[in-house]
């Protein structure tokens, strides 16, 4: 989640742990606190900018560090903010720790992934409820951490109403998981037969992925031992998805040049395998290869990552001038519409490269891959 969130997570958390013995303190230090793991992207521009894959929700976001740092940073509290003397100390260090772990877990609802036992184990963990941004849970929030600074009112209201929205967004994150797992399902019913009449095999997997402002659409990437499908899930629209098929070529010596290099191995460990590969023939005998990270694909027009690596390789299989890390795209004027579109659920059309079920109405299905299909 963004900082913000975090800080509101944060402020509401040490709140309820720690706001009667700390006395009006709790909130603020609460927020500050519950930001701080994400400063780690400090590290981002290391290794020519592959430090924001690698180390951003690493260590800081493992579950063992709010526990273990918990207890030094409220014990540092104390004798800063009491002079070591106040009965404060077991409030400060629930205070820490309670803002510390809530903000990886938080983080492990959204599609980014975080790493809950780094350094140790850098498996990446992500549960696809929410959206890296969304404001329906941080309203929430927000109103319940409100409420709480209402000096004015009585401890026992202010802590209802905090208590209350914390109930309420927690409920939101779970409900979240449940449209996804909902959403994996009636994919998997609307495109078998689909994925099956066209030659390309079987469904190996299917993921979900939350997009922004809303819990309506989800993005979707499906991969066969052919293709992958990369598209578009309403709940407005169930059983009629909406995608775009990219081929997944064999596997040429310019591919595992790539493929097989630290960037490379890199980008599928940080997509977690949600990746698509393109070639381009640029000369004789060279190629330009593009790998994408297709998560957050649901806003390109063409169904494609937002950022991901490219190189060029010769015909030996040799990178020339070294692989880079490509930018994000921006969006252009054309774009936001489109986006504006999606956000209220309304899927592409048919048409433009984009397919929908055949029992959808105006819908059209892709015709089958010969030349993928050999």
């Amino acid at each position: 989640m963004e900082p913000i969130t975090q800080a509101l997570l944060g402020a509401a958390t040490a709140e309820i742990v720690a706001g009667r013995e700390l006395r009006g303190r709790a909130l603020g230090w609460g927020a500050a606190i519950g930001m701080s793991p994400d400063l780690d992207v400090l590290l981002g521009g290391l290794h020519d900018g592959y430090g924001e894959w690698l180390y951003h929700r690493g260590t800081t976001h493992s579950l063992w560090f709010g526990f273990v740092m918990g207890p030094v940073l409220g014990w540092i509290l104390w004798r800063w903010r009491d002079g070591g003397f106040e009965q404060t100390l077991p409030a400060w260090i629930k205070l820490a720790t309670v803002a510390l772990v809530t903000h990886p877990l938080l983080d492990g609802f959204t599609p980014y992934g975080t790493q809950f036992f780094a350094p140790f184990v850098r498996d990446r963990f992500a549960w696809n409820g929410v959206a890296i941004v969304d404001p329906f849970y941080s309203i929430v929030l927000g109103a319940g951490v409100v409420c709480a600074a209402m000096r004015r009112r009585p401890d026992a209201w202010r802590r209802r109403r905090l208590a209350a929205a914390l109930a309420f967004s927690t409920a939101y994150l779970l409900a979240g998981l449940g449209v996804n797992a909902w959403a994996v399902r009636d994919l998997h019913d609307a495109l078998a037969a689909e994925i099956e009449r066209t030659g390309a095999g079987t469904i190996e997997r299917i993921r979900a992925y939350p997009t922004v402002f809303q819990p309506w659409l989800r993005s979707f990437v499906l991969r066969t031992p052919k293709t992958v499908l990369v598209g578009l899930h309403s709940w407005q629209e169930a059983g009629c998805p909406a995608w775009q098929t990219h081929a997944r070529p064999p596997a040429t010596p310019a591919i595992r040049a790539v493929q097989s290099s630290w960037e490379g191995q890199l980008l599928e460990w940080f997509a977690d395998g949600d990746v698509a590969t393109f070639v381009t023939r640029e000369s004789e005998g060279v190629s330009r290869v593009r790998i994408e990270d297709l998560r957050y694909s649901w806003a390109s027009p063409n169904a494609r990552g937002l950022w991901g690596i490219e190189a060029r390789v010769d015909r030996r299989g040799e990178v020339m001038g070294g692989i880079a890390r490509l930018d994000r795209i921006t969006a252009e004027a054309d774009d936001f519409a489109r986006i504006g579109s999606l956000l209220r659920g309304r899927l592409p059309e048919a048409g433009d490269g984009w397919h929908r079920p055949a029992h959808c109405d105006g819908a059209t299905s892709p015709k089958p891959l010969p030349s993928l299909a050999r």
